[in-house]
Formats: C-alpha cells, sequence, structure tokens
C-alpha cells in the first residue's frame, strides 16, 4: 500500500463531505468539474463509459444521472466503500489504474477526474486506457497544471508576496501537498511533452485542451480562489481520442 492509498483511506469520509460541501469544494464546483463537463457534453449518452480514480463516487454518479452505462474504479477500498454505499446500482471495483480488470476495447469513453498527476509513468497508465478503450474512444481526464506545479509565492519578511517565482520545469520529480489541510500526497510533475507524447505513443490524438479558470460568477463566492485561479492556470483537462 503506497502513501497515497494509506491517505485516502484514513481521510476518505472527511473528503466524501468536503466535496459535497459548498463551503470546500470551490475548486470541484466552480473550476474543474465544469472543464471536465464541457468535454463530455455530447459524448457519452448512451455509452460505456469508465471512471478511472473514481473515489467516492461522487463524480460517477453525476455521469450515470446523464443516460450512461458506467462503471467506477478506484485504488482506495475506504472511498469505493462509500461509493458502493451511496450508489448501490453502480458497478464500483478496487484497483490500479495501471493494471486494471477490464477486458480488451470495453469502453467506449474513459473519464479520469484529478488522478493523472499520481502516476510517474504516462507511458504505462496511457496504454492501460488504450488497452480497454474502444478504437474511436475518448479519455478525457485533467490533472494539476505543469506549470502551478513548478511555480510559488515568494515569501518577503516572512510573508508571502504576489510575486510568482518560476522553478526547474523539465523533470519528472515527485512533489508532495496537502489536501483539505488532512491528506498528505505525492503526485509527480508532467511537462506539456511528457504528457502529449505519452498518449501519441500510447494511440491517441488530442482533439481538445483546456486550462482552467473560475467563471466571473464565482468570485463572489471565494474572490481569493477566483483570483488565483485567473492569475495561472491550475489544472489541466485533455479530449484524447484513440485512434489506432
Amino acid at each position: 500500500m503506497n502513501k497515497n492509498e494509506r491517505a485516502y483511506n484514513k481521510f476518505a469520509e472527511q473528503y466524501h463531505k468536503d466535496l459535497l460541501n459548498s463551503e470546500t469544494n470551490f475548486w470541484h464546483k466552480f473550476v474543474e468539474k465544469p472543464a471536465m463537463m464541457s468535454l463530455l457534453k455530447g459524448n457519452i449518452k448512451n455509452k460505456e463509459v469508465l471512471d478511472l480514480g473514481c473515489g467516492s463516487g461522487i463524480f460517477t454518479k453525476r455521469l450515470s444521472s446523464m443516460g450512461v452505462d458506467i462503471t467506477g474504479l478506484d485504488l482506495s477500498e475506504s472511498l469505493i466503500n462509500i461509493a458502493r454505499r451511496e450508489n448501490p446500482k453502480i458497478k464500483f471495483y478496487v484497483g490500479n489504474a495501471k493494471k486494471t480488470p477490464f477486458k480488451k476495447i470495453q469502453f467506449d469513453v474513459i473519464t479520469s477526474s484529478l488522478m493523472v498527476h499520481y502516476v510517474k509513468d504516462l507511458n504505462a497508465l496511457f496504454k492501460e486506457v488504450s488497452r480497454i478503450l474502444k478504437k474511436r474512444g475518448l479519455f478525457i481526464f485533467s490533472m494539476h497544471h505543469p506549470v502551478m506545479e513548478v511555480t510559488e509565492r515568494l515569501k518577503i519578511n516572512g510573508k508571502k508576496s504576489k510575486i510568482i517565482q518560476f522553478n526547474k520545469y523539465f523533470h519528472n520529480n515527485k512533489y508532495e501537498w496537502t489536501l483539505h489541510k488532512s491528506a498528505n500526497l505525492i503526485s509527480y510533475h508532467h511537462t506539456f511533452e511528457n504528457i502529449v507524447n505519452s498518449l501519441n505513443d500510447s494511440g491517441f490524438v488530442v482533439e481538445r485542451l483546456l486550462e482552467t479558470r473560475a467563471p466571473k460568477s464565482s468570485e463572489k463566492i471565494n474572490k481569493k480562489v477566483y483570483d488565483r485561479t485567473n492569475m495561472r492556470p491550475s489544472f489541466l483537462v485533455i479530449k484524447a481520442r484513440k485512434i489506432i
């Protein structure tokens, strides 16, 4: 069991509650999920869909309500237990995204919300996605933006300033961060070159790419986060099609 799996297992219930709480789900509600939905719109109805890295199944449930045959998979057994409890009619599995239990060319669409950055070897992940995805199928996923991962606010006289420092970009190293003030997690930095070439090498072409920003309507909800998301991109969302 790796560090991320332990963290999500430990904080599963709190994580689930935070995502359902309008005061703590700003990033999902106003930034990342709208971008995901904009790329999924018109592409999933009556399709067989896999939600890869589904967590506690909140997004899986939303997609299920749109008339799709959906399955969820996540590495955390505790999160999957919540997903099964909350959505007894949806099929959920505990498993590794790089080695899933699914059949070859099984799904029409595979979604993955904020999971890809947990994987160091994108080639291994994308090749597995390609294996279980039908030809001409879609892989729509979000991840930490490569630029966000290598920028930080400078401290001047002990206080964080509005000056952004750009750090080393060309690497595939891990970095640690804290989710919702509770879970200490490990992710990996990926350059645009690495992301796109790994997709190409696995038989995909990128059809659309979004760099997320919060909408103006959300400024009154949380101005601090709104300003941050409109200063530099937080997430990268990609729509890729399998052509081989």
